[in-house]
């Protein structure tokens, strides 16, 4: 897991070749990757909303207490992980149309690595200060679409002009998935003492 995730962040394009050859099961690639990547903005969460509280930059600061991030934070993890399991079906719904159309299983692979910015992105949650942990997820977001440009035409099989079509209608839903993801988390974490 160490491997791919430092190969991803140093050199992404022969990683992501490297991760397609490999052929894992969704079983191999959440058990071994995504459970462990999802829990990082998962536990940040936890820590720095229970031991700091949400910074909105007026002064005033929202703690969430342990009662209520806990059932908070599992709520976030298993909506994290079926956000990964979405995007690989969409990934699988928008490839149906090309010749090399790769199976469920290995779409689902794919977007549980491309997540792995986003999940690294959490650890600024510690400190949860809104601004911050919007200007960090927005550059895990971009590293993300640039790893989403890089894998597909390979992922593919196809030329770099239509993967460039096909990631940018992918990122399109991505970031629809990740807005809706966002909105129940600051439900959760920024209302959770009024919620539950």
């Amino acid at each position: 897991m160490a491997n791919h995730i430092w190969g991803l962040l140093s050199h992404p394009g022969p990683e992501l070749q490297q991760i397609q050859r490999e052929r894992e099961t969704v079983s191999h690639v959440y058990s071994h990757h995504v459970f462990l990547m999802a829990l990082i903005p998962v536990v940040c969460s936890f820590i720095g909303t229970t031991q700091l509280g949400w910074n909105f930059g007026d002064g005033q600061k929202l703690m969430v207490s342990m009662f209520t991030a806990s059932y908070i934070a599992v709520i976030f993890y298993v909506l994290m992980l079926a956000a990964v399991a979405l995007m690989g079906r969409i990934i699988y719904w928008m490839a149906r149309r090309y010749d090399s159309r790769p199976t469920l299983n290995s779409c689902i692979v794919f977007a549980g690595y491309v997540a792995t910015p986003m999940f690294l992105s959490g650890i600024v949650a510690l400190y949860p200060m809104v601004w911050l942990c919007l200007f960090v997820g927005l550059i895990g977001l971009c590293y993300s679409g640039y790893l989403l440009y890089l894998g597909i035409p390979n992922f593919l099989n196809i030329d770099h002009r239509e993967g460039f079509l096909f990631s940018s209608s992918t990122l399109a839903m991505g970031v629809l998935v990740l807005e809706l993801l966002l909105a129940l988390t600051v439900l959760m974490w920024g209302y959770g003492t009024k919620l539950f």
